[in-house]
């Protein structure tokens, strides 16, 4: 009997250990499957990474369900979308974007509803041509299935480089972005209205708790910024909406989980379509205007982040075409159930500082946005307070191309002043794309016919602007903008860099020296022993 059970334990024990190995097989020929499909390894990463930062994106992405339907819902104000069903319809599309960027493209991706777009849906469209929110919609539908048949005919990045100048593209995105700023301080209460200068300074006193809470969540979310605190948007909503609901400047939350509130789907409306009607042009406004911030923002922020993770192939974004494919999928969704226009999310770049190489963590992206669909009761009841912050700290964001724009060149300094101060003061972002364009296109032709020199990026004049315009003593005195505009370049500044230049060749002197290089050395020594004009006064 014992040898039995010593045989029969013997049995068992090898079965066991044969489950576990085929459990062991099967768990490490999937993971080995993610690995080789998304090429993880081969770009030097690993798993843990890619869902880590997937992870991150996410939680840098999500104000977008709560900052969404605030903008959305006051789009139709005769028939106002519940904030839920927005929520809804932000997540599927969101989940939809991401997942078809990380397939399709293998990118580490966030798609989402683009801010400055689900604006303009609101106030270019709805609000300036008196459309419903359905009809509207289907100027996002179009302009999606536009973009979806650009993309697929590889037209979307030779459309970009022939309309739009590069220093016209960087304007757009920080107009966007001052606009955004201007929603979010109107949220506040920190910018209202005023009969005397249109607008002003709001109720800066201490019983004013909506706009006390909304400025020490400025402070708070500003310092998590500061300090690299990754998911800082969203921790810093958090805490201003358990602020409110605290002090009950605000109602808190029902619940924590529902089903998703479909509600908002297949609302779409092609009724104003009709050729000759009355808000026919408007819909074909609002859908051009549409597709080019969207095409215009897509091909700036995939080459962007792009060069962040390092994954560029000889200057140019790998697998673009199907980005582009990617983010019309995601805004013919969206259109379908309800949102706006989706585009690349700028705070991917917190998963790709984080690790991120490969779609999968863009999938990741994608499953915690499907999830996020299922906490509609939590996410609506955040106050408005809570997510003005946010669209405020956005706008600072889209800031940085401001310096990629060469201001004392008045060739591109102007098309782009039109463009950032038109749409924030105009509130409407089509009026000033269109200003910059129109302006960039009078330019380009009177720059022909005058044969003006071309606008060159990043070009800094050295000793040639001595030649090209003459100098003023009057203007070394007064350095003002008008004395610099007037009589150009400052003899000081050209005599500085006369000296820098000069240092460098004496530095760099040596046995294999060109004649050429000794005659520039003794040609800018010569120009610094003359007298400078600053001694005749």
């Amino acid at each position: 009997l014992r040898p039995r059970l010593k045989d029969s334990r013997k049995a068992m024990g090898q079965e066991t250990m044969a489950g576990e190995q085929q459990t062991s097989s099967l768990s490490g020929g999937w993971l080995q499957y993610l690995d080789r499909s998304f090429q993880v390894s081969a770009r030097g990463s690993n798993l843990q990474t890619e869902i880590r930062s997937g992870f991150i994106s996410w939680m840098t992405m999500s104000y977008i369900l709560v900052v969404n339907p605030v903008i959305l819902g006051g789009a139709d104000l005769e028939n106002p979308v519940p904030a839920a069903q927005i929520m809804t319809a932000t997540a599927i599309s969101a989940a939809i974007g991401s997942l078809a960027v990380g397939i399709l493209a293998d990118a580490p991706l966030g798609l989402m509803p683009g801010m400055g777009l689900n604006a303009y849906f609101a106030f270019g469209i709805c609000h300036a041509f008196e459309v419903s929110f359905g009809q509207a919609m289907s100027c996002c539908f179009v302009s999606g299935a536009m973009l979806l048949a650009l993309a697929l005919m590889g037209f979307c990045n030779w459309i970009v480089a022939k309309v739009l100048s590069d220093h016209l593209k960087k304007a757009i995105t920080v107009a966007i972005g001052i606009f955004q700023a201007l929603i979010g301080f109107q949220a506040m209460g920190l910018v209202v209205p005023s009969p005397d200068t249109l607008i002003t300074i709001g109720n800066m006193s201490l019983s004013n708790g909506h706009l006390n809470l909304a400025l020490a969540g400025f402070v708070l979310i500003s310092a998590m910024l500061v300090n690299k605190v990754h998911g800082a948007l969203i921790l810093g909503m958090m805490a201003m909406s358990l602020c409110a609901w605290c002090t009950e400047l605000s109602p808190p939350p029902s619940g924590v989980f529902s089903w998703p509130d479909f509600g908002g789907a297949f609302l779409i409306d092609f009724s104003a379509w009709t050729p000759g009607g009355p808000k026919f042009i408007g819909m074909l406004v609002g859908t051009v205007v549409m597709l080019f911030v969207a095409l215009f923002d897509l091909a700036g922020v995939q080459f962007g982040l792009m060069g962040i993770a390092k994954l560029l192939k000889d200057g140019e974004v790998p697998r673009s075409k199907s980005i582009f494919s990617s983010a019309a999928l995601g805004t013919m969704s969206g259109a379908l159930l309800g949102t706006s226009p989706v585009i690349i999310a700028n705070e991917s770049s917190a998963g790709i500082v984080e690790g991120a190489r490969t779609g999968l963590s863009a999938c990741v992206v994608s499953f915690l946005f499907v999830v996020s669909a299922f906490m509609s009761p939590l996410l609506s009841s955040i106050p408005r307070v809570a997510t003005s912050v946010p669209l405020v700290l956005i706008g600072a964001f889209m800031m940085a191309p401001c310096s990629g724009v060469d201001w004392d060149n008045l060739r591109a300094a102007i098309p782009s002043f039109l463009t950032i101060t038109v749409v924030p003061f105009t509130y409407s972002i089509h009026n000033g794309i269109i200003a910059g364009i129109l302006m960039d296109a009078f330019f380009a032709i009177t720059g022909t016919v005058l044969k003006e020199a071309p606008v060159v990026s990043g070009a800094e004049p050295l000793l040639s602007s001595m030649s090209a315009s003459p100098v003023s003593p009057v203007s070394s005195r007064m350095r003002t903008p008008h004395s610099v505009m007037a009589f150009g370049a400052s003899e000081a500044v050209v005599r500085e860099k006369a000296q820098q230049l000069l240092a460098e060749l004496w530095r760099c002197q040596g046995a294999a020296s060109t004649q050429e290089e000794m005659r520039l050395a003794m040609a800018l020594e010569s120009y610094l022993q003359l007298p400078s004009a600053l001694e005749y006064f």
